[in-house]
């Protein structure tokens, strides 16, 4: 089976000042269609823009990203767009907040229209996708009287009324109640269940990937992977990389 979103040597850095700093050096990697990635890393250690990156949003310096056998890196930024359209990816980010005054059902069905969707069939599938992540009894309250834990609900609804194939969540809350903060990882986990739906999550925080299929630690520049589920391996210094761990290595 062809993978549905490949990373091939892909390299992207920034100018800090007069320095330049290298946030992804020659990363690679693969998800599978109905994949459940974990990315675990320290803060500013290149997850988002990793993610970024993956959803066709921010070019690398060097590399080539492939989704569903196209070529995202050789498009022009307009047909990048269509990435994020139905069928696509849908990124979603910590940094979503609403200033719009209006109802949840309606805000959610915008991001369906872009495509030519009729109102009265986006507001439908707007519904759906609200009770698809628990906040289908928040449809038809202002978005302003919703609580956090609720506004990050209609953020994964928002995506998911587009009916991606690859959803991509950077860095879910962690939200002050921990009761609140587990049923949305639980959300997520159930979406990662789905053989239709490819899911990466990215965070700083253990317990919001916990679960998933697979895990990567990504930091300096580069990442680590396994395919033991629940396993993160520490990231190694450079003369380390390629050497396959050994028996009794520890893990984190």
């Amino acid at each position: 089976m062809a993978p549905l979103l490949s990373l091939t040597e892909v390299t992207k850095s920034y100018l800090d000042g007069h320095q330049r700093v290298v946030v992804l050096d020659r990363i690679s990697l693969e998800i599978d269609p109905g994949d459940y990635l974990g990315v675990w890393g320290p803060r500013r250690g290149g997850k988002s823009t990793l993610l970024k990156i993956a959803a066709g949003i921010e070019p690398p310096d060097a590399g080539t990203v492939c989704f569903d056998g196209q070529v995202v890196t050789a498009m022009s930024s307009r047909e990048r767009s269509w990435l994020l359209r139905s069928g696509g990816v849908a990124l979603v980010t910590s940094e979503w907040r609403s200033q719009v005054n209006r109802a949840t059902v309606d805000l959610v069905a915008t991001a369906c229209m872009g495509d030519g969707t009729q109102l009265r069939v986006a507001r439908r599938r707007a519904r759906r996708a609200l009770t698809q992540v628990g906040a289908g009894d928040q449809a038809d309250m202002r978005v302003e009287q919703l609580a956090l834990c609720e506004r990050i609900r209609v953020g994964l609804a928002m995506a998911l009324v587009r009916e991606p194939r690859l959803l991509i969540v950077d860095e879910p809350a962690v939200l002050s109640s921990p009761s609140e903060s587990e049923a949305l990882y639980e959300l997520l986990r159930s979406l990662g269940r789905s053989r239709e739906l490819a899911v990466v999550v990215a965070s700083g925080e253990l317990s919001a990937i916990h679960g998933a299929q697979r895990i990567m630690r990504i930091s300096h520049g580069g990442v680590l992977s396994t395919d033991e589920p629940g396993v993160i391996l520490p990231f190694p210094d450079r003369s380390q990389v390629g050497r396959h761990p050994k028996a009794g290595d520890s893990g984190l």
